[in-house]
């Protein structure tokens, strides 16, 4: 069940009813359940008739087209700042550290409304007016689906992009219902999404088994340049700009990877570490 108390999500309505222009986004380099959760409350918000965008720090991946048929997600570039200054309520989503939203978070941080939605903590300087945490949640998604129950919008079937984009959430962030943090609700919220007609195995297929050979190229740098910790419970990865180039690849291809290396026998934690290069340029050895 969700850790959220009703009152809170009242206040995230409130917000809601009180905004006429709403900004969606998430963290850099995205992921299944940041976009599908910015996805699902899209298609929300509009049925609200509410202004909306999404707008993200970085491109959608290839992967996730699946569930973004109507092109909703916008990489952010300096000609859309006019209709960010109208903004009156940003929701952010699976964001963690409130810095990861890139130049988002310097167009909106101050200027308006901003709210948190996540089953990360938040840190202690976050800039939200509403920080709404649920650290035993399986996914961010999970969480929307729990608002969209408490506001009697789950009451029946959900309209299928919304089911769509909220399957591939708690999918990707629940490793397919393998990890830890899946829980009875979890699979009662799968079942919910997918009679109200998901292709479960078309998400899955596209998010999950679709790779390009540019991402088949780093795995194998990744593979030979993993860190382990002396007792071998710990593993990580440095993904540089320059295993990404001579992958030729690019950023998005990093997605997966510390649920990749977790899969190796005794190991119980995994991260990557990804270098980061303002205005890079990529000279690949011949």
């Amino acid at each position: 069940m969700s850790g959220i108390h009703n009152n809170i999500w009242d206040k995230l309505r409130n917000l809601i009813q009180d905004s006429q222009s709403i900004l969606l986004s998430t963290h850099i380099n995205s992921d299944g359940d940041g976009l599908g959760s910015e996805i699902a409350f899209y298609y929300y918000l509009k049925s609200l008739n509410k202004d909306c965008r999404i707008i993200n720090p970085t491109s959608l991946p290839y992967n996730y087209k699946v569930i973004d048929p109507d092109l909703l997600v916008e990489k952010y570039a300096v000609d859309m700042d006019q209709w960010l200054e109208k903004v009156d309520l940003t929701i952010i989503f699976d964001i963690g550290d409130h810095r990861r939203t890139g130049e988002i978070g310097t167009k909106v941080y101050g200027n308006c409304i901003v709210a948190s939605i996540d089953h990360h903590p938040a840190r202690e300087d976050h800039p939200y007016k509403l920080n709404i945490v649920d650290a035993s949640s399986p996914a961010t998604g999970y969480m929307i689906w729990k608002y969209f129950q408490h506001i009697s919008f789950a009451n029946s079937n959900l309209p299928i992009k919304i089911a769509n984009a909220l399957y591939a959430s708690v999918v990707t962030d629940t490793g397919s219902f393998k990890y830890q943090s899946t829980t009875a609700d979890t699979h009662y919220m799968a079942a919910h999404l997918l009679e109200s007609g998901v292709n479960g195995y078309d998400i899955q297929r596209n998010i999950l088994e679709t790779r390009k050979m540019s991402y088949i190229k780093l795995m194998g740098f990744v593979i030979d340049t993993l860190q382990y910790s002396s007792n071998g419970k710990v593993v990580w990865t440095v993904i540089t700009q320059e295993m990404i180039c001579n992958a030729e690849g690019t950023e998005e291809d990093v997605d997966g990877f510390p649920e990749f290396i977790r899969m190796i026998d005794g190991v119980e934690i995994s991260f990557m570490i990804l270098e980061i290069i303002v205005n890079p340029f990529c000279v690949v050895d011949m």
